[in-house]
């Protein structure tokens, strides 16, 4: 247990005896009043912090608001229930049993939805706290598969939307320890020329917003990406130098989070694979972050792990094999290519991490090669489903 389960464990205590003391009926609209407060704070605080791409002030200002409407519910439903309280009687005893339960499952209830959406926030303290909390992943185990979802517009309040959940809510984060990567990387001749082969996706998704990602050639008029780069959209756009050219999806696959695209004129020369990678290996982060210009960052292979968390829109849960590396990844960096020192792609880039600046995740190549092949196959265009 951490310092965040000991606070649960109290809290808990607290509204149990509170409930104990008041009585069911009253509590109805006490713990009622505080629930319905905590879903409207969720639900408003979209709507008045807009996605702060990661800022920190925005994501405390988004909590500390849904504290103070659930406190203004859970304030007016006290006042009405006091009304309502079942005083001494054959009734009063059922009535306060039932009242500590109905209070101990609206605050774990209430509990479990603020730590899912605050465990993939950009609070480092306390998103590993939240992470690593025993008693919400008990809670977790209760609530239904697909709850998660309805707290998805709230969770990217506090993440800035910058990368989809890479991780279940409520499992600790993996971090291996490696030596800083090695500068030199970037001077070798290989990795510079894959340079010439790293493109960057644009596009205009269903939801209207702007996306923005990397991509790099793995055939004559193909590019691999993230499927959370082109979630929703239609018909993206792929930029290699100067030219930019329309694409068609070909291959989308929302729980490995990889797409293929066709681009028709695209010259490019295809990068190779290599699935041979291993934790030390120095590497190369090839991307054009935050839609800016092309960049070029030294990173080492952290260790490879098998990373679980659901799928690009936050539902089900997925196996993906992946490798965490040291090295800075920004949003933007996504379906970039992660460079061995012989130029190589040993990942596709897909998160970052939200609780230390120095690590980020790609998928493997081992994952990714089936992928490619199959997506080299394929040529009716797909669907690329709703905004991830």
């Amino acid at each position: 247990m951490n310092w965040l389960d000991i606070v649960l464990v109290v809290t808990f205590i607290v509204y149990a005896y509170a409930g104990w003391v008041h009585g069911f009926v009253s509590n109805v609209f006490s713990g009622g009043g505080l629930l319905l407060g905590f879903l409207l704070g969720i639900a408003l605080a979209p709507k008045f912090f807009a996605q702060g791409e990661g800022d920190p002030l925005k994501a405390v200002m988004s909590i500390v608001f849904v504290f103070v409407i659930a406190g203004i519910g859970n304030f007016l439903g006290t006042l009405i229930g006091r009304s309502l309280r079942i005083g001494r009687g054959p009734g009063r005893a059922i009535d306060a049993v039932f009242g500590a339960a109905f209070g101990t499952v609206v605050v774990m209830a209430a509990s479990w939805a603020l730590g899912y959406a605050v465990s993939a926030s950009t609070l480092p303290y306390v998103s590993s706290a939240v992470r690593d909390s025993t008693v919400l992943a008990r809670v977790d185990t209760l609530m239904p598969e697909r709850a998660g979802a309805a707290l998805r517009s709230f969770t990217d309040t506090l993440t800035g939307d910058v990368f989809p959940r890479y991780l279940d809510p409520f499992e600790t984060e993996i971090i291996p320890q490696t030596d800083p990567p090695d500068q030199d990387t970037l001077a070798l001749k290989s990795v510079r020329d894959a340079r010439g082969s790293v493109v960057r996706v644009l596009g205009e998704a269903e939801c209207r917003r702007t996306i923005e990602g990397s991509g790099f050639v793995i055939a004559p008029e193909r590019v691999m990406t993230n499927a959370h780069v082109i979630a929703g959209v239609s018909r993206p756009t792929v930029t290699l130098g100067d030219r930019r050219l329309d694409a068609r999806p070909v291959w989308f696959d929302a729980e490995l989070d990889l797409a293929v695209v066709d681009v028709p004129g695209l010259d490019g020369d295809p990068l190779r694979f290599d699935t041979g990678a291993q934790q030390g290996d120095p590497a190369a982060v090839l991307g054009f972050p935050e839609n800016g210009p092309f960049d070029a960052r030294a990173a080492r292979v952290r260790g490879r792990l098998d990373l679980r968390g659901p799928d690009i829109y936050g539902q089900g849960r997925v196996s993906r094999d992946v490798f965490s590396i040291r090295s800075l990844v920004r949003s933007g960096n996504s379906g970039g290519p992660l460079i061995s020192a012989d130029g190589d792609v040993i990942g596709v880039i897909f998160a970052a991490s939200v609780s230390d600046a120095e690590t980020g995740y790609a998928v493997t190549a081992a994952e990714t090669v089936p992928v490619a092949t199959a997506a080299l196959r394929a040529n009716r265009t797909v669907s690329t489903g709703g905004c991830a």
